[in-house]
C-alpha cells in the first residue's frame, strides 16, 4: 500500500484493561531497568490504570508494577 505507515505499538499506548506482550526495548539501560522489575521480552502485561504520567501494570505472576509513561514509550509490544 503506497503511503502507509507502520507505527509500532508501545507499552505507553495501553489503556486500562488492555494487555500486551513485550517485544523489545529501545535502549539497553531500559532493558536493565525492566529486568530489575522482572520484565523481559515476551512478558505479558495488563494495564490496571494509567494516571497522568504513571502506568500501573499487572504481571502474569500476580505482581503489580508502576512505571513512568515516559519510559513505557520505549518498550515495543508485539
Amino acid at each position: 500500500m503506497r503511503g502507509a505507515v507502520n507505527q509500532a505499538r508501545t507499552l505507553a499506548s495501553l489503556g486500562p484493561g488492555e494487555s500486551g506482550v513485550v517485544d523489545s526495548f529501545i535502549f539497553g539501560a531500559l532493558r536493565t531497568l525492566c529486568q530489575d522489575l522482572g520484565i523481559s521480552e515476551g512478558a505479558s502485561l495488563r494495564c490496571r490504570a494509567g494516571t497522568g504520567g504513571v502506568l500501573i501494570l499487572d504481571t502474569t505472576d500476580g505482581r503489580t508494577i508502576s512505571m513512568a509513561r515516559d519510559w513505557a514509550r520505549f518498550i515495543r509490544l508485539v
